[in-house]
């Protein structure tokens, strides 16, 4: 069955309005009144609808049940990711959408080359990194899609980090000298989780100084090699997916 996105705002006594999806709805796949199709509201809720009216740019469609999504993961893992280059930041979004990431933070981290800007530009860009988690949400068949927040500063990022259970920061010196064990850490109990990556650059000596100061931080590498930034978020969520038993 179709799967296709709506608002939850859109949703009023069984009548569900389609917008996003609507021209790919009528003119691409051709559907037609009478057709069913699975609508999700990105905040776990999933309806069996069937079309009821295409016009005027948008699609109602008469739900015919709803149910909770069984797809989310138990533990909510917050991807705290330094800003990085050019458009690694739309693939690494993506793919922690499709391995069960709750949220994506970026953060303008010391080493940061690329920056999101302030004001309408880069209102656009976070906006344009929802859409993409948006579409991920819906390709992977999750009920929840996960926020990419505003970019936050340093201190920003240690005050939400101090809201979670623990967080694990990703240094790959600790990975050189086997200091630090991943899978140690994430043996103890915890419902939200912090992954603090570091952009190209890695992180700098004060940042290291200030984030392994805070109460619920603990450093860890990931193993003898450097991981690019794009694909350690990924490597670390696909661990700590699979040591939660959400795999």
């Amino acid at each position: 069955m179709r799967r296709f996105f709506t608002e939850p705002q859109n949703i009023h006594d069984g009548l569900i309005e389609i917008t996003e999806d609507a021209a790919h709805i009528s003119r691409v796949l051709r559907m037609e009144p009478g057709d069913r199709i699975l609508v999700f509201d990105g905040s776990g809720s999933e309806y069996e609808a069937d079309i009821e009216e295409i016009s005027g740019g948008r699609i109602l469609a008469r739900a015919v049940s709803e149910k909770k999504s069984g797809y989310e993961p138990k533990t909510r893992v917050v991807l705290f990711q330094g800003i990085p280059k050019s458009g690694k930041l739309e693939t690494i979004v993506q793919k922690a959408v499709e391995l069960g990431a709750y949220k994506i933070v970026p953060f303008r981290a010391d080493r940061s080359v690329a920056k999101i800007p302030n004001g309408e530009k880069g209102a656009q860009k976070i906006a344009r990194l929802n859409k993409v988690a948006r579409e991920a949400a819906k390709q992977c068949g999750r009920g929840l899609v996960p926020e990419v927040a505003d970019p936050v500063s340093l201190g920003g990022m240690s005050e939400m980090i101090a809201g979670l259970d623990m967080a694990v920061m990703l240094y790959e010196e600790l990975g050189h000298s086997g200091e630090k064990n991943l899978r140690r850490i994430l043996s103890r109990p915890a419902d939200s989780i912090g992954v603090i990556i570091g952009p190209e650059g890695g992180f700098s000596a004060n940042e290291v100084k200030l984030l392994t100061e805070l109460q619920n931080v603990y450093a860890a590498g990931l193993g003898p090699r450097i991981l690019r930034t794009e694909t350690a978020g990924i490597a670390a969520l696909s661990i700590i997916m699979y040591e939660k038993n959400e795999i």
